[in-house]
C-alpha cells in the first residue's frame, strides 16, 4: 500500500464549451474512483506503469478488471507520470474493437483528446502527475456532478474530521454549472467554526496551464460566494 500524501486542498475544474470535457486540478485517481457513482467494470490502460495489468491480445492494449482495481488504486499512480484509461464493459469488447476504434484510442492516449469518438462506456480519463492534471471526458453529466459533489465532502472530511452530510442535488448542480466559468475552491481558506463550515467558492476562467491555476490561490481574495454547512444543511449564500 501506497502512504498517501497530505490532501491537495485546492479543487479546479473547467468544463470546456459545449463538449462533456472536463479539466480539473486536485482530484486524484483514488479520489475519483471512491467518489464516482458505480466504479467502472473495467478499465482499459493507454498510459501507465501498473504492473500487474492483464493484456488482450486482439488490440494488444492492457487492462483491469474490477479484482485488480483496488489494487491499482493504491499504486504509485503519480509516479506513472503520464496515466490514460478509458472504461469499458465486458472483456469480449477488446475482441470486438475494430481498427479505427483501436486508432481512436491510441491517438487519445497519445494527444489526450478525440479523433471522431472515443470509445468508452462511461470515462475516458487522461492524467498527468496524479491530482495536477487531468483531463475527462464523461458519456453521462450527471456522472461528474455526483462525482464533484463527493470530492467535496470527501475532502473536508479529511480536512476537519468532522461527519458531513451529502450535498443536495439543487447545490451540485450549480457546483456543475460554475464549471463552465472555471470553478476554484480553495480549501485552506474554509472557515471552520463550532456551528458551520464557510467554504469559499469562485470562478477564474478556463485554464489548461495547471502552475498557473496554483498561482491563483495566492492571487485571488475576492470570492463570488460561501458555500455553507450548518446543522447538517447546506446551503449558498454571497459574500
Amino acid at each position: 500500500m501506497v502512504k498517501r500524501k497530505n490532501i491537495w486542498d485546492l479543487i479546479y475544474v473547467s468544463r470546456e464549451g459545449q463538449e462533456n470535457c472536463f479539466y480539473s486540478y486536485g482530484i486524484e485517481f483514488h479520489e475519483f474512483i471512491s467518489c464516482i457513482f458505480n466504479r467502472p467494470e473495467n478499465i482499459l490502460l493507454l498510459r501507465h506503469q501498473f504492473f500487474n495489468a492483464q493484456w488482450n491480445q486482439h488490440s494488444r492494449f492492457d487492462y483491469v478488471t474490477k479484482q485488480e482495481l483496488d489494487e491499482l488504486i493504491q499504486d504509485n499512480v503519480y509516479g506513472y507520470g503520464d496515466f490514460c484509461w478509458v472504461d469499458f464493459s465486458e472483456e469480449e469488447d477488446l475482441d470486438a474493437l475494430n481498427n479505427n476504434q483501436i486508432a481512436e484510442l491510441l491517438f487519445f492516449g497519445h494527444l489526450e483528446k478525440p479523433l471522431h469518438n472515443i470509445p468508452k462506456v462511461r470515462f475516458a480519463y487522461y492524467a498527468h502527475d496524479d491530482g495536477w492534471f487531468n483531463k475527462l471526458y464523461v458519456t453521462y453529466l450527471h456522472d461528474y456532478e455526483i462525482l464533484l459533489a463527493k470530492i467535496i465532502t470527501s475532502k473536508l472530511y479529511q480536512l476537519t474530521g468532522r461527519k458531513i452530510a451529502d450535498i443536495p442535488a439543487d447545490i451540485s448542480s450549480v457546483l456543475l454549472d460554475f464549471t463552465k466559468n472555471g470553478l476554484f475552491i480553495n480549501l485552506s481558506r474554509v472557515i471552520n467554526s463550532k456551528v458551520e463550515l464557510k467554504i469559499p467558492i469562485t470562478t477564474v476562467g478556463h485554464y489548461t496551464d495547471m502552475d498557473r491555476v496554483y498561482k491563483l490561490r495566492e492571487e485571488i481574495s475576492d470570492d463570488e460566494v460561501w458555500l455553507v454547512y450548518s446543522k447538517r444543511l447546506w446551503k449558498l449564500a454571497p459574500c
